[in-house]
């Protein structure tokens, strides 16, 4: 008989590494300034954030169970950072390409919801790290306050993370390389994607729980 359990959790991560490995593919990094943009950003947003929150369900994580508390919680801070490195080249690359080739920025959604999105990224990082290294400050933190806020700015980020990843599928670049159908099938599989991570968000976090009862 299969196991169901089994069967979603390579579907969860199949689509997540599959459409990362096609969009890497068609970004063809290296060929041009503006491919890192879309390389960079897919592998951070879909890849190693989405995985990033997923490593702390253990039916869900890549990592075997057996291990530690401790290295989920690593992991999950270098799978954020390299993340946040690769978000920000991203942003600086597309930036950069407007700028040679004398093109407003911020006018399409896509945009405008991309540089919302960093902002709200690094507000996130800005927050986690606070909660991390609360010890090292002179004055007392609330620190259960501090990690709730961070996990409900976390939510709100994959939802601008799934707006942002379906916007994309209708820009010139993804339009030039695919078919309209394609579109339409990765938006629902973002869709899909982000909002079983944000469940997942949820499901696990007590502090969040508390606030929702």
């Amino acid at each position: 008989m299969v196991n169901r359990d089994g069967v979603h959790y390579a579907l969860v991560h199949g689509i997540i590494i599959g459409i990362t490995a096609y969009l890497s593919y068609l970004s063809d990094p290296g060929s041009s300034l503006f491919s890192w943009h879309p390389f960079l950003m897919t592998l951070s947003m879909l890849f190693l954030m989405n995985e990033a929150v997923l490593i702390f369900s253990p039916q869900w994580s890549l990592l075997p169970k057996k291990f530690h508390k401790q290295l989920f919680m690593d992991c999950h801070v270098y799978l954020q950072l390299v993340a946040l490195v690769g978000i920000i080249l991203a942003f600086a690359a597309i930036y950069i390409n407007k700028e040679d080739n004398e093109k407003p920025h911020f006018k399409s959604w896509h945009g405008l919801l991309g540089l919302i999105q960093v902002l709200l990224i690094l507000g996130q990082a800005s927050i986690g790290s606070l909660a991390k290294y609360a010890k090292l400050f002179p004055v007392k933190l609330n620190v259960g306050k501090i990690k709730t806020f961070h996990d409900l700015l976390g939510a709100i980020v994959i939802l601008f993370s799934s707006l942002n990843m379906v916007t994309a599928c209708f820009t010139n670049f993804f339009a030039s390389q695919t078919h309209i159908l394609l579109a339409y099938t990765f938006s629902a599989a973002f869709i899909l994607i982000y909002g079983f991570v944000s469940l997942r968000v949820f499901m696990t976090n007590s502090r969040i729980a508390q606030i929702l009862k």
